[in-house]
């Protein structure tokens, strides 16, 4: 990673740490570090002395925050690349696949790099026991091979979603949603590596062929089980 004195020379050297620390963090992981993490990572003792800095990073331009909010730190520059998703398709309790036809795709800012993924819209509730709300999406690793314990995406026989566990023998059979039948995976659609709630503070950018619509959004990734090898 280039050093972003390269860009700003008015930092100072600690300055330029905590940047370069801010900026590595939301962009391999999709958030930022709360005060106590860059407290501990650089030895500050006081969360006041982490504030100075980040006010400082603010005043110039560089990060902007949301007050009252824990990882609520946001890149300005061009570092947080968009990250674009090829949209699957939506999801609707009780209701069949409806996969999309327009080659739809879904623009989640810098939140993190696309690699194999693609992204499912989740309408109903059907999903709440697992803390997966109206208007989410979720992200899935196409092609990936499921861990133990991990979740996949799927299919069932109604051509409804389904969710389930992948157990030790990496055959995804024990439904992880109350109600749902054991083993009746017709379909795998990816390891859900992922889920971005739908939230009022960040923005969302659906396009297709046809149409552009916007939803609130915010990103909250999951750890990463799937083996994209």
């Amino acid at each position: 990673m280039a050093s972003s004195s390269e860009k700003q020379p008015s930092l100072t050297r600690r300055q330029e740490e905590i940047y370069d620390f801010l900026k590595d963090k939301i962009l391999k992981r999709g958030y930022g570090p709360t005060v106590r993490e860059i407290g501990n990572h650089f030895g500050i003792r006081s969360p006041n002395g982490v504030m100075c800095h980040l006010k400082a990073l603010e005043r110039k331009g560089l990060i902007s925050r949301e007050s009252n909010m824990s990882r609520a730190i946001q890149l300005t520059d061009n570092s947080q690349q968009k990250t674009v998703l090829p949209l699957l398709g939506t999801a609707v309790s009780g209701d069949p696949w409806r996969p999309d036809l327009d080659d739809e795709t879904v623009e989640f800012g810098g939140l993190f790099q696309a690699g194999n993924r693609a992204c499912i819209l989740v309408r109903g509730t059907a999903l709440g026991s697992l803390g997966i709300q109206d208007g989410d999406y979720l992200i899935v690793a196409k092609g990936a091979t499921g861990r133990p314990e991990s979740l996949m995406a799927g299919l069932d026989d109604r051509n409804c979603l389904i969710v389930t566990r992948v157990g030790n023998d990496g055959v995804p059979s024990n439904p992880v949603v109350p109600g749902a039948v054991p083993g009746m995976m017709s379909r795998e659609l990816g390891v859900v590596v992922g889920v971005i709630p739908r939230f009022a503070d960040a923005d969302v950018a659906v396009t297709s062929a046809t149409n552009t619509a916007h939803m609130n959004g915010h990103g909250e990734i999951l750890e990463d089980d799937a083996d994209d090898s």
